[in-house]
């Protein structure tokens, strides 16, 4: 699309659509980019997205089937005929074909895979076939793929035949058994003369993924070295195929927003939104807010150990204002730690060999919050006429709350991660809970001491 082209509004295709003027509207979508088609599909109510869909020629449709959200999915399978439906199917690279697949109920993704060329099919069901979350269900065998003792001017022949290979970027190199045995860049190819051959300008250093390796470690792997693709080989060294990059940021994508819904406490969704039913969302909620729930009744354990009836009802009152106070910074103290623990996991800063260094880094910066925080506190509970004790008492509580949440939201996903527990699932909302129940027994230890309750 030419950058001084704008996109038509939403407005503009509905009514067009109204006034029947199908050819225009045609020709209207047919110069934009089918990623720009899906979001404004996306944005068109059920009706017009459907009608729209169908003005698009195959090879456009195509595109934009692979690029819309799973609400308008959900809609054109229902609502486009199951046959172009598999035709276009059949025109995507057949990673992208199975991952729009995975996601439709069994019923209906066995009856377009039946309904597809047999090549094509066959070689969903092989992606299909291999574990979800693995480099097999993600690469694609659409690649150029070269032997060691060809020319460049056999090669360059060779790529002329291609029609579907996903990437030219980096060229494979396989002997006689399709081991993998090297790795040539194009441009390299390009500069050599024509009758050298492929083992003489390749690299026979060549980093590769397992068929069976988990799609995080696939997505480390891409990230270190900087690749636009990596080959997969099986068990046995066989060359079987390619990821792309485009693949590893829809991973990296699908993987952030796994832990924003476990920081959330919620077992993330294995599905787009729209395909999960009630039914699901609620038994992946209930668990652990009933969890919660439970840890949360310690905050009421810990004000029933502190009570007295020696202790005056002023008190009692004066004390009570400063909960929220006292939970809310120690949670939201635990929170920042927490996420910034967990993102230097991830990026691999942060182990349990340099623990101890984090630890005292983070409570070092927990004590300067924590003076700033009791300062703040001690002059609000002068404000607000408790008396000097009960301002001690606040200013006291909130740099030991501080330092305590920093340290429980450093540990507790260190450890978790030692232990090979995702350092999401178990810090967010159980970090918080718990630095609320143990802040208040830091806050009613310290008035019990200064105040003698």
């Amino acid at each position: 699309m030419n950058e001084q082209q704008r996109l038509p509004t939403i407005e503009q295709i509905e009514r067009l659509i109204a006034q029947n003027d199908l050819d225009g509207l045609r020709r209207l979508l047919i110069d934009i980019h089918p990623a720009d088609i899906a979001d404004l599909l996306d944005d068109l109510p059920e009706y017009e997205a459907v009608t729209a869909f169908h003005l698009l020629p195959d090879e456009i449709a195509s595109e934009v089937l692979d690029e819309t959200g799973s609400l308008v999915r959900q809609e054109l399978v229902e609502k486009v005929d199951d046959e172009r439906l598999a035709d276009l199917l059949d025109t995507l690279p057949m990673d992208d074909a199975a991952e729009f697949l995975e996601d439709l109920p069994d019923p209906v993704a066995d009856r377009l895979i039946n309904l597809m060329e047999p090549e094509e099919a066959a070689e969903v069901q092989e992606l299909l076939a291999h574990e979800e979350d693995t480099a097999g269900r993600l690469m694609t065998r659409d690649v150029a793929v070269l032997r060691r003792y060809w020319t460049v001017d056999e090669t360059l022949t060779y790529l002329r035949s291609l029609a579907d290979a996903e990437t030219l970027h980096y060229l494979y190199v396989v002997d006689g058994d399709d081991y993998l045995v090297g790795v040539l860049p194009l441009r390299d190819m390009l500069m050599a003369q024509p009758a050298t051959t492929i083992d003489t300008i390749m690299t026979e250093q060549v980093t590769a993924v397992l068929v069976t390796a988990d799609r995080e470690e696939l997505a480390e792997m891409v990230a270190h070295y900087d690749y636009v693709a990596i080959p997969v080989v099986g068990e046995d060294g066989r060359f079987l195929g390619i990821i792309t990059v485009d693949d590893v940021l829809d991973i990296i994508e699908e993987e952030a927003t796994e832990d924003i819904q476990r920081l959330g406490g919620s077992v993330p969704l294995d599905q787009p939104y729209f395909a999960v039913s009630v039914t699901a969302v609620f038994r992946k909620r209930v668990g652990w807010l009933l969890m919660l729930f439970f840890a949360a009744t310690l905050t009421g354990t810990v004000m029933n150990l502190f009570k007295s009836d020696n202790v005056d009802a002023d008190t009692i009152f004066t004390l009570s204002l400063f909960i929220p106070l006292i939970i809310g910074t120690g949670g939201n103290a635990g929170s920042q730690t927490v996420a910034t623990i967990i993102r230097a996991i991830t990026l691999d800063e942060v182990n349990i060999r340099n623990l101890a260094q984090a630890w005292r880094r983070e409570i070092s910066v927990g004590f300067l919050l924590g003076i700033i925080m009791g300062g703040m506190g001690f002059v609000r509970a002068i404000l607000w006429h408790t008396g000097m004790d009960v301002a001690l008492v606040v200013a006291l509580t909130l740099p030991a709350i501080v330092i305590w949440s920093t340290t429980i939201a450093t540990l507790v996903p260190t450890l978790a991660e030692h232990f090979k527990i995702d350092p999401a699932v178990i810090s967010g909302p159980m970090i918080s809970t718990i630095v609320d129940a143990t802040g208040l027994l830091i806050y009613f230890s310290l008035a019990t001491l200064i105040l003698g309750l």
